[in-house]
């Protein structure tokens, strides 16, 4: 009761006074705004893409009465208050101390897992699990992960083939599966990934939730047996391992828990007539699609910093590579991602454009939402990214609709709902019915691909 207490006093929503602003000008402090005009769109979206020193926004301002939730780093409030007053922009105080608010949801984990033994409906693991220190249901380090990998192309090597695509920025190497019967080379392929940005741990976790039912439904279910007989299915639980391991080194420092980028080389821009130093790529700006334009910034400090050109990144280096060796084959590609509850096609960079075949893939889209929402009630939009939430280039997504003739490619943006705050630090004990119904969704796309092979062949 007091662990759930202490939580309850940082989330109060407070209305701003002098008095309210400089008692918190220490602390990581989220706030909720609303822009209600174009004017105050414009002003927020500056913010957003020049600069992450005094502001981290969790969600770029795009619409008008659309809230959004900014965490403003310490030292920074009182010239917050100052920027968002002059633009007459309103906002509440969602919580007053988000390091405090991290430490307590950490302290609640660890003694939920102590009880984590004995609840056999949480537990999604066998011997080969065990020996390798990963669990479903939790948040696991990047070493577990290969680790339990590894073990599975051991135990499951008729199904299980692990291999890197390449090397990160501190030569990580970026570890995933290929799920399939070997009897055949040139199969269709699905391709799935995640964690291209470090501090979306959820996404991570359902890429592992797919390995996992996709290998154990093999062996009782059909229909995941002919899955894995006609197709290849690859799966890149997490594509930025270098960004991921930072955000576990300091879990209730919210400037290294919420670390987005990679952890690439130092760059610099000018301020005040200094050189200020800042690190890391947003690897999902740095693809060859619209590179440089909207929803990207040129400023090595802002965290949607693209990169001084297009695969300037290892990482993003090692996904072209590995999909263009498969351009000839891939049929879906799908990457995950944290949180809004959307599932995105292409063209996302700008609004009104189109894939000649979006017909198909909003149709596609329409039955994976819907059989998602079959399990929980969860309820996902579908659509471009300018329809649904914003417009942004140089993604993964359209880049690989564009260059590696694959017909259905989808961002997913998994749970929560866009206005929830917890987006990034969700409680564990939402992982597995996450995984659940995101299985469910992605079985849609892959039928499709399996019913238009079928078609072909015939």
């Amino acid at each position: 009761m007091i662990i759930f207490y202490s939580i309850i006093l940082v989330l109060v929503a407070v209305k701003k006074s002098a008095s309210v602003v400089s008692g918190i000008e220490r602390n990581y402090t989220v706030l909720r705004i609303t822009p209600i005009n174009i004017e105050q769109i414009q002003f927020l979206s500056t913010l957003y893409l020049n600069d992450d020193k005094m502001a981290d926004f969790w969600k770029p301002p795009t619409r008008i009465n659309e809230t959004i939730h900014v965490m403003i780093n310490p030292g920074f409030m009182k010239k917050f208050d100052q920027l968002l007053n002059e633009k007459s922009i309103s906002y509440h105080i969602e919580m007053n101390d988000f390091a405090q608010y991290l430490k307590n949801k950490e302290k609640m984990a660890r003694q939920r897992n102590m009880l984590y033994d004995n609840d056999k409906e949480k537990r999604f693991w066998d011997d080969i699990n065990r020996n390798s220190n990963i669990f479903l249901g939790k948040y696991n380090s990047y070493d577990s992960i290969v680790r339990w990998l590894k073990n599975l192309e051991r135990r499951y090597h008729n199904i299980v083939t692990v291999n890197s695509i390449g090397t990160t920025a501190e030569e990580r190497f970026i570890y995933g599966v290929k799920l399939g019967t070997k009897n055949v080379n040139s199969k269709p392929v699905i391709w799935i990934d995640a964690g291209i940005h470090a501090r979306e741990w959820v996404a991570i976790h359902t890429a592992l939730y797919l390995i996992q039912q996709l290998i154990t439904e093999y062996y009782s279910n059909p229909k995941i047996t002919e899955y894995l007989s006609l197709l290849d299915i690859y799966i890149y639980p997490c594509l930025n391992p270098d960004g991921y391991e930072y955000t576990q080194t300091k879990p209730n420092d919210p400037s290294v828990r919420l670390w987005r980028k990679n952890r690439g080389p130092t760059n610099y821009e000018w301020e005040n007539g200094k050189k200020r130093y800042c690190r890391g790529v947003d690897l999902n700006r740095n693809f060859a699609f619209h590179f440089g334009e909207i929803g990207s910034s040129s400023s090595p400090c802002s965290n949607v910093y693209r990169g001084k050109y297009a695969f300037s990144e290892p990482e993003t280096q090692a996904v072209r590579d590995a999909l263009l060796s498969l351009r000839n084959r891939i049929k879906a590609y799908i990457t995950l991602h944290t949180y809004s509850q959307l599932w995105i096609y292409p063209y996302s960079h700008a609004a009104n454009t189109y894939s000649s075949d979006v017909d198909d893939l909003k149709a596609v889209a329409k039955e994976s939402v819907k059989s998602l929402m079959k399990l929980y009630g969860t309820k996902y939009q579908y659509g471009t990214g300018p329809e649904v939430i914003y417009a942004f280039s140089g993604g993964s997504s359209d880049w690989a609709k564009q260059s590696t003739n694959v017909k259905y490619s989808y961002t997913i943006e998994l749970r929560p709902s866009k206005s929830s705050m917890d987006g990034f630090i969700l409680d564990r004990r939402e992982l597995i019915p996450i995984g659940r119904e995101t299985y469910e969704g992605i079985k849609v796309v892959i039928d499709k691909v399996i019913m238009e092979y079928k078609q072909g062949r015939g």
